[in-house]
């Protein structure tokens, strides 16, 4: 099928933070202007006030982001969730699962995303029941949440969503998947691209849906066999895992690289709107190589922003190497569609 129209590059560039690699990356303090904008009569100043927030990840604005939850604009309160999904406190959890049932279908998926970055575990029975929401956005964001927790609970539910009529949950179950690691899904997965077929969707969604297939089967296959070979079931090794060539040859440094990369796919509601632009991330990089923690500091909406944690997630990294040894490194990556 030729594409509707909408030209889609997608670039990935990642940058290296300064400072050192092991450095913890702290909450900011919430600014007191940001604060009073929360109040403020203009609906967009309360809605722009909650996204700095969240960029912010300003704990002490935990409060008062939970107050405009009930806010009477759909728009606030939308962001407030996101918002607080990035703080990540698991003391939002509580407060966030009664906006799973709010009347505005935008509010319900920015909960669900919200509730998948806190990953507090009693969240994932209400999470559960949103994979049945009625609006596929919702659907989307609350398998995307499911399988950000790794949720082997839902691994049942995630296969059937695998024949969802939206492009989006089905393309959101198969990265879920590949994050839960189920070797029982496999087969499903194998036949989602059969199924695929039936789908009117663009073509670099087609392309994009391969490639997700095939890394959660990679996944699936690799956890495997890590349960195969635990410690004590083959011979010791080092746990770098760095062998030098020479034991007289200063030890090896390097920045953070990509491995391997994966073209992220745009969702139904950004083609329809013919969206474009950039979500800018903040992504916390294991010393395996893997993305621990993924942040939004620009977000883009229409589904775009989980579209882009779910690409730094599946990314393989080279990790840094300070003196031969692999570091856990922050970086930024912008994501464009």
């Amino acid at each position: 099928m030729k594409s509707l129209g909408l030209r889609i590059s997608v670039i990935i560039c990642a940058v290296l933070i300064a400072g050192p690699a092991h450095a913890q990356e702290k909450p900011q303090p919430a600014p007191a202007g940001l604060l009073s904008d929360l109040r403020s009569k203009d609906r967009s100043e309360r809605r722009e006030a909650a996204n700095q927030l969240g960029v912010l990840r300003a704990r002490g604005a935990l409060r008062a982001l939970v107050e405009v939850l009930s806010d009477r604009e759909a728009s606030v309160r939308e962001a407030a969730a996101f918002a607080l999904g990035q703080i990540s406190d698991p003391a939002a959890t509580g407060l966030l699962i009664p906006l799973l049932a709010d009347p505005e279908s935008s509010v319900r998926a920015s909960t669900a995303f919200a509730l998948g970055m806190i990953g507090d575990r009693k969240a994932t029975e209400p999470l559960s029941f949103a994979t049945g929401d009625n609006d596929a956005e919702v659907r989307a964001s609350a398998i995307f949440a499911l399988g950000l927790m790794r949720d082997g609970a839902a691994v049942d539910e995630l296969i059937e969503a695998l024949d969802d009529p939206s492009f989006d949950v089905r393309y959101d179950a198969v990265w879920a998947l590949g994050q839960i690691g189920e070797p029982d899904a496999e087969e499903p997965l194998q036949g989602a691209l059969v199924t695929l077929d039936l789908l009117r969707i663009d073509d670099s969604q087609r392309q994009a849906f391969r490639q997700a297939v095939q890394f959660s089967i990679e996944s699936l296959r690799t956890e495997v066999h890590a349960r195969a070979t635990k410690p004590g079931s083959n011979r010791p090794r080092r746990a770098t895992g760095i062998v030098s060539d020479s034991r007289y040859t200063p030890p090896p440094s390097r920045p953070l690289g990509i491995h391997k990369s994966v073209r992220p796919a745009i969702t139904d509601p950004a083609l329809r709107a013919k969206a474009g632009g950039s979500v800018k991330l903040r992504v916390l990089v294991g010393a395996d190589g893997k993305a621990v923690r993924v942040y939004v500091t620009r977000r883009l909406g229409y589904g775009l922003d989980r579209r882009a944690v779910e690409t730094a997630l599946q990314y393989r990294y080279d990790p840094e190497l300070e003196g031969g040894l692999p570091q856990t490194t922050w970086t930024d990556m912008e994501v464009k569609f």
